[in-house]
């Protein structure tokens, strides 16, 4: 999908705001955004594998306390004048309460195949080999990357949102990035870290 077309797409949701459908499937407008944050070109043509699910790391919702820590510990790194960030991050968290099944489409030209078939989903179960058969049978493939639905604020134009990537067993980092989203573009802003490996 090209940065026009995407762009066209933004435009024609801008006035919807940034809840799901009954059924928890994500919006248009988050697709939009994936794409737009996805969307990378790699020396060798490769891509990352995207998981089929949204969700924000590991963090239990069941667990009130651990959840209400985790805002905390954003909300104190991701201050930014003039911004309610505390609003956003419950916003975020309220959105993906629970893991939701993706629906962006892969574009490998852009970079990205999202793992709905659990084509690289299997190396990682009993027997399935890891990151060493992983590479070995896909080296263009650079790893894994988990992303939460977004949320969008029109009135301030930014986007907050979760992302983790993984591309061996000890090499990768989950973050929350709030993002300024202009002209069907987005530019980091701020990012927390929340875990590593």
């Amino acid at each position: 999908m090209n940065i026009r077309l995407l762009t066209v797409l933004m435009i024609l949701v801008l006035a919807v705001t940034n809840v799901g459908a009954a059924d928890d499937k994500p919006t248009t407008q988050e697709n939009v955004i994936l794409a737009l944050m996805l969307r990378q070109s790699h020396p060798d043509g490769g891509y990352f594998v995207v998981s089929p699910e949204a969700r924000i790391s590991d963090i239990d919702a069941g667990d009130s306390k651990g959840v209400n820590q985790s805002k905390k510990y954003i909300v104190e790194h991701l201050q930014i004048s003039g911004l309610d960030i505390a609003k956003l991050v419950n916003r975020l968290f309220e959105r993906n309460l629970k893991p939701v099944r993706q629906s962006i489409r892969s574009s490998r030209e852009d970079g990205y195949i999202v793992d709905y078939d659990g084509k690289y989903g299997k190396y990682f179960e009993k027997g399935g080999g890891g990151w060493e058969k992983w590479y070995k049978e896909n080296p263009k493939a650079h790893g894994f990357t988990m992303l939460s639905l977004p949320i969008y604020d029109l009135k301030n134009g930014v986007v907050l949102i979760y992302k983790g990537v993984q591309a061996q067993e000890l090499m990768g980092a989950g973050w929350i990035i709030l993002y300024k989203y202009e002209n069907g573009l987005l530019r980091e802003l701020k990012k927390v870290n929340l875990w590593v490996s």
